[in-house]
């Protein structure tokens, strides 16, 4: 007999491993079906999700939107699932690239420690300058080799997505 929600019982909640499972199983079958695979961006309702899947790591980057004004807050969560059995201390590294990919925005990198066969996760927020050209552009999102039970491991990867900007409103 297969499972039912009605068998799961409503007044038990969906532990944060089980529900994060369920996403990623979702995001890896999508993106088994769609023959793509290690960096890829996914459209929802709520924006683009930039994902990473490889070394036993998934790192997905949401809230990124397609078009931006110059002057707009550009918000973002980086979320790493770290599904091997060791410590992995990552540093994620964003940017917007302009042309010649060249930076035009450089935050903060974001630094993560993530206990085995769980995930953490950091907001990160950053203005478009006004001085900035209407035009295309693109969110970068480096992972350099990492580290796992302190020792560097991982080959690294970028995500990367396309981004326009659109010329300010007027006020």
């Amino acid at each position: 007999m297969a499972a039912n929600a009605s068998s799961l019982g409503a007044d038990r909640p969906l532990s944060r491993r089980a529900w994060f499972a369920a996403i990623a199983s979702g995001a890896g079958l999508l993106a088994a079906a769609c023959g793509a695979g290690g960096s890829q961006v996914l459209d929802t309702p709520d924006g683009q999700v930039l994902q990473y899947e490889g070394d036993d790591l998934l790192i997905l980057v949401s809230g990124l939107q397609k078009s931006y004004q110059v002057g707009d807050q550009m918000n973002l969560n980086l979320l790493v699932n770290n599904q091997s059995a060791g410590f992995v201390q990552i540093k994620l590294r964003t940017k917007v690239l302009g042309r010649g990919d060249q930076p035009v925005v450089q935050p903060e990198p974001v630094m993560l420690e993530v206990k085995s066969d769980d995930a953490s996760s950091q907001d990160q927020s950053f203005v478009l300058p006004r001085d900035l050209a209407p035009g295309d552009y693109a969110l970068s999102v480096e992972v350099p080799p990492w580290k796992l039970d302190g020792r560097e491991t991982g080959v690294g990867a970028t995500l990367r997505a396309p981004v326009r900007l659109d010329p300010a409103a007027s006020q």
